[in-house]
């Protein structure tokens, strides 16, 4: 009895799937013959690839769990980041206005004896200082730059966040080129004695509002499906403590006498130490590690919590040296010798100029980490293909049934098909061959 295989290629013919078994419909010598159904107990039923009990099936659990659908609403997190993305881009031309706003009232309100031009040691660190910010500013805008021309949406994409650290790099830019080449106002602390520069309290007061908002805004964990009420008030609020105490060191140089000082600098004191049990807070909310069985969306909200996290302790630190040096630079001199480095007028200057620059810089590279961990939607599509590609090649290593893709090339509708690493691991039985009958 000799049989035919269909073809399975041809304009004329077509293939019917049905519990695993091909038919011709057309010119079918079986065209009457029922259909078998998935209830046919004759037919094989079509499983689903089991996976080998290997040393990675822990590891294929974990990516398996890691896609379940999340339990808590993503949508949530999406209108937090989008919502804090466009106050940043807000904050920016805040920080801009009030800057200038500042500058504008200090050059009205100072005397004209005491808009001096630097020089010497101090017109040198405000050059250096601008030396510095200007090559971390080009270092950023020069790829995007690169990238417009090239049409390369990737590395074309700006967040709010690092346009906020790009504008905070442009005000202290501003400060350094004014203070190195212009006339500026240099007053006389009338408690402490040393000489503050009042343009660099300028920068700092819109400066310091606006990275603590930075720094609380790139932090979105909390625990719930939604955030909590005070959400934005909250990240509002603390932004305007540290612009407020940094306001009040504004005004130390005008008060006109010591309890007036002395209240300005208790106020100005304790507006700043929120700074630490806020830090405290956040770390002890925040777990330390990533629970068993996370999602995708639960895992990214850990991971930008984390970065958040090293943000916020990282302007701490950076904010509690400036405050120390401040304190040594302006109560040193009274406890120090003659010639010592305290003593010179512009030592002051040169602890300003160095830990501006260290943190504005530094801020920018920690700002960077942030905008690719939370903002930038490019790159969070590549680690969403990543998991996938990582749990798809798990599953492919893992099956116990053999998988085979196929996919057409070539100009003859050719066919390639690659098969699981399962294959290797047939055991395939022959029975002994018999010696035929001649009948």
């Amino acid at each position: 009895m000799a049989s035919t295989v269909p073809s399975l290629v041809g304009e004329d013919s077509t293939t019917q799937f049905s519990s695993g078994l091909r038919r011709r419909k057309n010119n079918d010598p079986l065209e009457n013959r029922p259909e078998v159904t998935v209830e046919d107990q004759t037919q094989p039923r079509l499983q689903a690839p089991q996976l080998q009990p290997s040393g990675n099936t822990a590891f294929v659990d974990s990516i398996i769990s890691g896609m379940r659908p999340s339990q808590e609403d993503a949508s949530a997190h999406r209108w937090a980041i989008s919502t804090i993305d466009k106050h940043f881009r807000y904050f920016a031309v805040w920080n801009i206005c009030t800057y200038f706003t500042l500058v504008a009232i200090v050059y009205a309100v100072v005397p004209a004896e005491n808009i001096v031009y630097l020089d010497g040691v101090e017109q040198r660190s405000a050059i250096m200082a601008m030396s510095l910010i200007a090559v971390s500013f080009l270092s950023r805008v020069l790829p995007l730059i690169g990238g417009i021309a090239a049409n390369d949406k990737k590395k074309t994409y700006i967040s709010g966040i690092f346009i906020g650290a790009l504008t905070v790099q442009v005000v202290a830019f501003c400060t350094d080129f004014l203070m190195a080449f212009f006339a500026v106002p240099v007053v006389i602390d009338p408690v402490l004695g040393t000489r503050v520069h009042v343009l660099r309290w300028c920068e700092w007061c819109p400066c310091a509002t606006f990275m603590t908002f930075m720094m609380e805004g790139a932090d979105m964990y909390w625990s719930g499906d939604a955030p909590p009420p005070d959400y934005l008030r909250s990240k509002y609020l603390h932004a305007c403590t540290q612009g407020s105490a940094v306001f009040l060191g504004l005004l130390f140089p005008f008060c006109p006498g010591f309890k007036t000082w002395l209240f300005a600098m208790v106020l100005s004191c304790c507006l700043y130490l929120t700074n630490y049990p806020r830090m405290w807070n956040r770390r002890r909310d925040i777990p330390a590690t990533l629970k068993g069985g996370a999602t995708v969306e639960e895992a990214e909200r850990f991971n930008a919590a984390k970065v958040a996290l090293r943000l916020r302790m990282f302007t701490t630190c950076v904010w509690s040296i400036i405050v120390t040096l401040y304190f040594v630079s302006s109560v040193g001199p009274r406890f120090t010798s003659e010639g010592s480095i305290l003593r010179n007028p512009a030592a002051n200057m040169i602890c300003e100029c160095f830990f501006d620059v260290l943190s504005k810089v530094l801020f920018l590279v920690v700002i960077v980490d942030v905008h690719y961990a939370i903002f930038d939607p490019s790159t969070k599509v590549e680690r969403r293909l990543n998991e996938m590609r990582q749990l798809m090649s798990a599953v492919w290593e893992s099956s116990s049934d053999i998988i085979a893709i196929s996919a057409r090339n070539g100009p003859n509708n050719g066919a390639s098909v690659m098969l699981s690493p399962a294959v290797f691991g047939l055991k395939i039985k022959q029975a002994p061959l018999r010696r035929g009958s001649a009948d």
